[in-house]
């Protein structure tokens, strides 16, 4: 970890009680924005254009209040930005513009990449975290709260958000028995549930935050389920397997799988269990995603290029089948070379600062929640994909930077 990305509180004369509440609020609005004002919420009471919507203006006035915050009272910002980083965003933005990135997809999906050069004072992080897993497990515990209104009435919740939204793909996920909630899609609904799981494990590991593990499970484990997500399915299950790995955590094991059996006897499982029949009759576990990519890419519709990207076709339904994969989608439209820079940029340099930072089983977490965003084309679309990515990264990388500076504050103590 490197020393000079740290901001020191000794260096600062504002009163701690205020740093904390603007950490506090700044983390909630965050979250208000993903989890309880999402895209096709905002669409929906606010119809407008693709680009109007792409970045969420919850978000995006909460980070600017923080940062003109951090500025205005003259904290030390980072003194170096990464020299890795920079040209990786640099050569991302180059590719952007060389390649015809249409205003909405730069908003939405280049936009976001910045907050990772955002560093938060070590005086703020921890109200901040605080603020937005408030909120977050609230909202998870309204989603499983209408999750088993649906098991008890026939999936009425779902059926009345799908009626509200009005979507044909929402309206043909409730009529298959999988769960929607007010972040419409069901695999958006399965990836909050992946990151309450970890994000509350990493709260209770470094950041002194007490809480219930055996709910933090079934919750995610129940919401997961009903979305009739496979592979959200899967992440969790090694994510719950990771968690619990050492002797410590055998006694929550026992409790969660007499849980899970309880849910398998209340029909939980059978969504999952269709799919997965289904998918091993017709010899394909991605709903036809390899197969279309195959066949397209054998056509020639489907290739790449290095620097040069083609137009991605919406009308297409194949095609985007074929492409949910984001980084072959970003590699089709944007070029072989923006992909690489943005797999480097997003997910290794976050996963290589949170192993160094904090070790093997929070590096775990997210890497599985990366693969789960990387099985859906969320994070390449004009929606908040991108940016719920983005903090989730941007959260861990921020747990590694404070716990790092405990550590030094530990050993300066020591040391006098």
């Amino acid at each position: 970890m490197i020393v000079d990305n740290f901001v020191f509180s000794r260096r600062n004369r504002r009163p701690l009680e205020q740093d904390e509440t603007v950490g506090r609020r700044a983390g909630m609005f965050i979250a208000l924005g993903l989890f309880v004002a999402p895209y096709l919420l905002r669409h929906k009471l606010i119809p407008g254009s693709e680009a109007v919507w792409a970045l969420n203006p919850v978000v995006l006035l909460t980070v600017a209040w923080l940062l003109l915050y951090m500025l205005g009272h003259k904290y030390a910002m980072s003194r170096s930005f990464g020299v890795v980083r920079s040209v990786l965003f640099a050569g991302l933005v180059l590719l952007a513009f060389s390649t015809g990135m249409s205003p909405s997809f730069l908003i939405a999906c280049l936009l976001p990449l910045v907050l990772l050069f955002v560093v938060v004072p070590e005086t703020i992080f921890p109200a901040f975290f605080k603020g937005f897993m408030r909120v977050l497990n609230a909202v998870m515990l309204l989603i499983a709260a209408c999750a088993a209104c649906d098991v008890a009435s026939g999936f009425s919740v779902t059926k009345a958000i799908t009626n509200f939204y009005g979507l044909d793909s929402l309206i043909s996920m409730s009529s298959s028995g999988r769960l929607v909630s007010i972040m419409g899609h069901s695999l958006l609904t399965a990836e909050v549930a992946l990151l309450y799981f970890a994000l509350n494990q990493i709260a209770s590991r470094f950041m002194g935050a007490k809480i219930n593990q055996i709910l933090v499970t079934l919750v995610a484990a129940a919401v997961v389920l009903l979305t009739g997500s496979r592979s959200a399915m899967v992440c969790l299950l090694c994510m719950i397997i990771l968690a619990y790995s050492n002797a410590e955590n055998i006694k929550y094991c026992i409790v969660i799988i007499v849980g899970l059996l309880a849910f398998y006897l209340a029909g939980l499982f059978d969504t999952v269990i269709d799919r997965i029949m289904i998918g091993i009759k017709s010899g394909d576990m991605t709903s036809s995603r390899n197969v279309q990519l195959d066949q397209l890419v054998a056509a020639g519709v489907i290739r790449y290029d290095w620097f040069t990207g083609h137009e991605f076709d919406y009308s297409n339904n194949l095609l985007i089948i074929a492409l949910e994969y984001p980084l072959l989608r970003f590699a089709f439209s944007y070029g072989i070379a923006f992909s690489v820079l943005l797999a480097i940029y997003l997910f290794v340099l976050p996963l290589v600062q949170t192993l160094r930072g904090l070790g093997i089983v929070p590096f775990g977490l997210l890497a599985l929640y990366f693969v789960h965003v990387n099985t859906y084309s969320s994070i390449c679309s004009t929606q908040d994909g991108m940016l719920q990515c983005v903090i989730v990264a941007w959260l861990f990388v921020g747990v590694a930077r404070y716990s790092a500076f405990l550590g030094i504050s530990r050993s300066s103590e020591q040391g006098d």
